[in-house]
């Protein structure tokens, strides 16, 4: 009995077949048999390739076209090996790759797939760069390929691929599956495996009708550990659908700012009077307030405190920001982190101010503000290289004294 089963589904990819085999045979881990799959192939070359298809510690099943997941199912039912690694026939892996990740599997039991990092080549050659894995990552979309290593016991456990995932993702919910059940990820630091892209790669044209159907259907298969994960959807949703953004004021009572010691505002772009009631709170050494939540630019309007005697106006010109321009009253935030710091004492009497009411025009925010930016900053170069120019021409002057 072998260790590693290899198994190769093919459908009509003969021609890139022995590609695949020889990067399984150059392997420098050798206690492995290599299973191809002839997926009920309709390519006479393929068919005729693989009825008389002989390699070393290589056989071949064939059934009728059943599709992807029940082509991995099939070979792995016909394999031996502990350990199975799925590779389609038109991708390769580089030699250390098996000995590496078997050697994770037999020392970390806990650990259930083993992959690597990727290169893409034919149709794009560059690196594979997928996110780092985590759970989040994952249930936001696969960042596991198909070819990595798991036990065989592991595929029994959950009854292998699910056959009902006819558009392609199949090897996103078996990766869910195992997930799901406690088993461990480990991601290899070499690059050592190699996926082909071409110009009718599967998943990249499907339509987005067919994706949505496979996304329902691995929800429906594992509602429950979505479930409890279900933050990592609602957020980037909830982010999708708020045209606000967050301004807030910060009161130093002494031990430092924090969001438990602000007041938050929801804001939009355009003008708003934002009132902050701080008469509960004691001690107040320092205010800050942060227009929002983003690169914006804003225009301070007015800031006024109110400290049961009537209101009175701070002098804006005494106010700090971390701004990356300033002009007067106007701030050109490129941060997302914006911050203006009110003078102390805030309140001329010392009295303990009760309201803090802030007029702000918010002129651009987010990607908009950070454009605005730019432009600003070109205008900027633009009048300093004219009056450069100026000065140079100034000194040539005409006899009588005129420029």
């Amino acid at each position: 009995m072998p260790k590693v089963s290899v198994i190769i589904p093919c459908y009509n990819q003969g021609a890139f077949l022995d590609e695949a085999v020889d990067s399984v045979l150059a392997q420098t881990f050798t206690d492995l048999e290599i299973i191809v799959v002839n997926d009920g192939s309709t390519d006479v070359s393929t068919r005729q390739k693989l009825a008389t298809y002989r390699r070393d510690k290589t056989r071949v099943v064939t059934t009728d076209n059943q599709g992807l997941a029940a082509a991995r199912n099939n070979g792995i039912a016909a394999a031996t090996g502990v350990y199975i690694l799925p590779l389609d026939a038109d991708d390769r892996i580089a030699p250390r790759y098996l000995e590496e990740a078997v050697a994770v599997l037999e020392t970390e039991p806990d650990t259930g797939i083993v992959y690597c990092q990727a290169r893409l080549f034919g149709a794009v050659e560059a690196d594979w760069l997928l996110p780092q894995y985590s759970i989040d990552e994952m249930l936001r979309d696969n960042v596991i390929f198909c070819s990595a290593l798991f036990r065989r016991a592991d595929w029994e456990l959950v009854r292998g691929y699910d056959t009902g995932m006819v558009y392609g993702w199949e090897d996103y919910e078996f990766w869910l599956s195992l997930i799901e059940r406690g088993r461990a990820v480990r991601r290899l630091d070499g690059r050592y495996f190699y996926y082909r892209v071409a110009a009718d790669s599967m998943v990249r044209s499907k339509e987005k009708k067919q994706k949505m159907a496979m996304f329902k259907r691995i929800y429906q298969r594992h509602a429950t550990f979505i479930g409890e994960h279900i933050e990592v959807w609602l957020a980037p949703l909830l982010e999708a659908r708020e045209s606000y953004r967050t301004a807030r004021l910060y009161v130093d009572c002494g031990d430092g700012l924090s969001n438990d010691g602000s007041i938050a505002r929801k804001v939009n772009r355009g003008r708003q009077v934002l009132t902050f009631p701080i008469e509960t709170v004691a001690q107040q050494r320092a205010f800050r307030f942060d227009p929002a939540d983003c690169p914006v630019i804003v225009e301070l309007i007015s800031v006024e405190t109110d400290t049961g005697q009537g209101r009175s106006g701070v002098d804006i010109t005494l106010v700090g920001a971390n701004a990356l321009y300033r002009q007067g009253n106007l701030f050109y935030f490129d941060t997302a982190d914006p911050q203006i710091f009110l003078p102390a004492p805030i309140s001329g009497g010392g009295d303990v101010v009760r309201t803090i009411v802030i007029t702000v025009d918010l002129l651009a925010l987010g990607e908009a503000a950070l454009h605005r930016i730019v432009e600003y900053q070109n205008e900027q170069l633009v009048r300093t290289s004219c009056r450069a120019m100026l000065a140079k021409l100034i000194p040539f002057r005409k006899r009588d004294g005129r420029t």
